[in-house]
């Protein structure tokens, strides 16, 4: 007798690999030329959720399956037979949620799914799919006797049942057909191959059996339902089938009509709270099954509904208070669908793919086929979306990198620009592609960066720029970019030569440096460390108020001077002045003060800031201004933005020769700029500080001083853009914790001593 255990688990756990490994090359797609996908429909109002309240209820979920573990590492189950599966697909779910391969309760439960025999088709794929998540490279010989079972099992019509040797060769369904594809993907996933016949044979299966209406059912025949229609779009995925397949011309797609009509029958039928045409049964399978085409596609919506953000506002309101999901008869299966539908669909943004109005969307895969190499290579799974103009600002931010492609740039407004020039001034990244080289593309992009960028040019990026070896060493090449480097790092990155055709194609050999560039530029982006969780990507961007100064009140100046980048990190006074404000003590006026050095006002600001990122050069002038200022009681101080030697050789040399008698030397470690509000004796420092001098931890500041107090504090290591919280790629200097506690020190004790 079929339970419902075996009909959801063969299908749930089915499309959770399809988006981490690739695809299974299959069948090209029918004939049929076809724009790519059209907007979606207006999105309906979203409910919130918070990363907190994910990550709270995907805890609780972990607890509640370890609370049931039994003595022996299995997870129990009314038939002992499938005693190994439903572990395995325990262990699968605790895996990707995060718990490590050493915790007891996966290294227990593996010792159940290793020693047990291989009997059925479910468990077969179930242990597969577990142990690729636990350790592929330490479990890629059972991983191969799985695939082996799950390629000699499958029935003649392309489908597969429940027994592994079952003499009705016309038999099977569409849960246990769509969990062995799953398992022979994760196989694949790990460089094991799988005869192709075997690959074939399950597509034309799901090809001849969707039913007219785009969905499936259990059976071929049966009536179209939720987890069995997105089961179905799933597995065709896997198959190497996808909505739009590009033809010989750039930007023309044959569109597969099974992926389109399946895709179409789930945003007709959405439903987060319910398995359409199914309501009783089986809807976290269901929300899993949804969110693994959410994926694929990377589309946000379907059918006009943010179906990560309605179905995880679902799972959390529905969540028992002992941390399990019941909405159905088999809690521990449910529990296992409702937390990979969370943990998964939390994987952290890389790319945004920015759709506009009249721009074709020329490339539809690129985005996810360098997602994909990326997550291999940074070994991190990372994903992508697709946004508009109209999104908010928090939305764009919610990947670091915004990827502008296309034959024509897109016809930015005034507020668009505005809003993209925030966009950078909180972090965000341009990536600008001009597919074909075109020269359309290319004329747009350069007035946007004039607009965009007034003070900064567009500039050929030379070989020994970071973005060229951050990964991969591309000192020669094909592709040359362009760059807008505001300070410490890039603003855009543009690439007049098609990057977006070669990602399109997806040929590692034939494409190697496009895709490894890709690489790159993610590296840089992200300074190699890891992303935070789709939603703590999310960051709200509250407007600042600027008031007038308060009675007292203590105003940031920062010096504005005429060679070099005065200002590398525009972000880092706002910062700091709302981090002096709120833990500091102090009141702070809420608006910086960018002054000159000749400017008459200069007596007026107690505390004067200087830094830079280049070699700078004052005029007599400034010289004598600032050695002026300082002798008569101001304070300076300065710090090389990103560690820079180009701006510390050029302030050191300031320095000798404005005080010749008073060298610029080491604070000694009991000054209390060092500790008058915060303890900074001791500090953390970047990657790029660590890989030069791992066991550096102390923190040392440099002073010059006037008539025996201290009127100039300079750091060598970065502080300035630690302050601005955003990763620049070889940056050498203090975290951001750190960066902001030695920041106010400096301020407090310049005003106090």
């Amino acid at each position: 007798m079929k339970t419902p255990f075996f009909r959801v688990c063969l299908l749930v756990v089915a499309l959770a690999i399809a988006a981490l490994y690739g695809h299974v090359k299959g069948a090209e797609a029918p004939a049929g030329r076809a724009e790519p996908p059209a907007p979606p429909p207006p999105p309906v109002e979203t409910p919130k959720v918070s990363a907190q309240e994910v990550l709270a209820s995907i805890e609780r979920g972990v607890a509640y399956l370890k609370s049931q573990q039994a003595e022996d590492g299995s997870w129990p189950y009314e038939k002992l037979e499938h005693r190994k599966g439903l572990t395995a697909l325990v262990v699968f779910a605790l895996s990707e949620c995060a718990v490590p391969e050493n915790d007891p309760a996966i290294a227990k439960g593996m010792e159940v799914v290793l020693s047990q025999p291989l009997r059925m088709n479910y468990d077969a794929a179930c242990a597969a799919m577990a142990e690729v998540s636990v350790n592929a490279g330490k479990y890629v010989r059972d991983v191969a006797a799985a695939r082996d079972l799950l390629s000699n099992s499958q029935n003649d019509n392309g489908m597969w049942t429940y027994a592994a040797a079952d003499v009705n060769k016309s038999a099977g369904d569409n849960s246990n057909t769509q969990f062995a594809v799953l398992g022979l993907h994760a196989a694949m996933s790990v460089g094991l191959s799988v005869p192709e016949v075997v690959l074939k044979r399950a597509e034309a299966h799901y090809s001849t059996t969707q039913n007219p209406d785009g969905g499936w059912g259990y059976q071929p025949g049966g009536p179209s339902y939720g987890s069995m229609t997105a089961a179905g779009v799933g597995a065709l995925y896997i198959l190497g089938a996808r909505l739009y397949v590009e033809s010989e011309v750039c930007g023309q797609y044959r569109q597969d009509p099974r992926i389109a009509a399946g895709f179409a029958w789930l945003g007709r039928n959405f439903s987060v709270t319910y398995n359409p045409r199914n309501r009783e049964s089986w809807v976290y399978y269901y929300l899993y099954a949804l969110e693994r085409v959410g994926v694929f596609t990377g589309e946000r919506y379907v059918g006009g509904h943010d179906w990560y953000m309605e179905g995880s506002r679902f799972a959390i309101d529905s969540q028992n208070t002992d941390g399990s999901w019941t909405g159905g008869r088999d809690v521990l299966a449910n529990t296992c669908f409702a937390l990979l539908f969370l943990a998964k669909g939390n994987v952290p943004l890389l790319v945004n793919k920015l759709s506009a109005p009249g721009v074709a969307n020329v490339d539809v895969h690129d985005a996810d086929n360098l997602a994909r190499f990326v997550s291999a290579r940074l070994g991190q799974r990372v994903s992508w979306q697709t946004v508009t103009m109209d999104d908010s600002l928090e939305t764009l931010l919610a990947a670091p990198v915004l990827y502008v492609t296309g034959h024509e740039f897109p016809k930015f407004s005034a507020a668009d620009v505005a809003k993209l020039r925030a966009f950078f001034e909180n972090g965000g990244f341009i990536l600008a592609d001009a597919c074909c080289g075109s020269k359309d593309f290319d004329k747009g992009l350069r007035a946007f960066a004039a607009a965009a960028f007034p003070d900064v040019p567009l500039v050929p990026l030379d070989r020994s720029h970071p973005v060229y070896r951050s990964l991969f060493n591309l000192s020669a090449g094909r592709y040359n970019l362009e760059g807008v480097e505001a300070g410490c790092r890039l603003a855009l990155a543009y690439s007049p030569v098609d990057l977006s055709c070669a990602w399109e194609k997806n040929d590692v050999k034939a494409q190697d440096e496009a895709l490894r560039l890709g690489a790159n530029i993610a590296a840089y982006i992200t300074g190699k460390e890891p992303l935070a969780p789709r939603l703590e990507q999310y960051r709200v961007i509250s407007p600042r108020k600027v008031t007038a100064p308060a009675p007292g009140a203590f105003t940031l100046a920062q010096v504005v001077y005429g060679t070099g980048r005065w200002n590398p990190h525009p972000a880092a006074g706002p910062k700091l002045i709302d981090f002096l404000n709120a833990k500091a003590g102090l009141t702070v006026s809420s608006q910086q003060v960018n002054i000159t050095l000749t400017d008459k006002n200069l007596p007026n600001y107690p505390f004067i800031y200087l830094t830079g990122c280049q070699r700078f050069t004052l005029s007599a002038e400034e010289k004598k201004s600032l050695k002026d200022y300082l002798e008569h009681g101001g304070f300076l101080f300065s710090d090389a933005a990103c560690g820079k030697v180009e701006f510390d050789e050029s302030f050191k040399a300031l320095m000798r020769e404005l005080f010749p008698s008073a060298p610029l030397e080491p604070i000694p470690p009991d000054s209390p700029v060092y500790h008058i509000a915060f303890d900074t004796t001791r500090v953390n420092y970047t990657a790029a500080v660590r890989e030069l001098n791992p066991n550096l931890t102390t923190f040392t500041l440099y002073g010059v001083k006037i008539g025996g107090r201290v009127a100039v504090v300079y750091s060598p290591y970065d502080i300035g853009c630690a302050l601005e919280q955003f990763p620049a790629y070889g940056s050498r200097g203090l975290m951001s914790d750190d960066a902001f506690k030695a920041a106010a020190n400096i301020v407090l004790y310049a005003l106090s001593y």
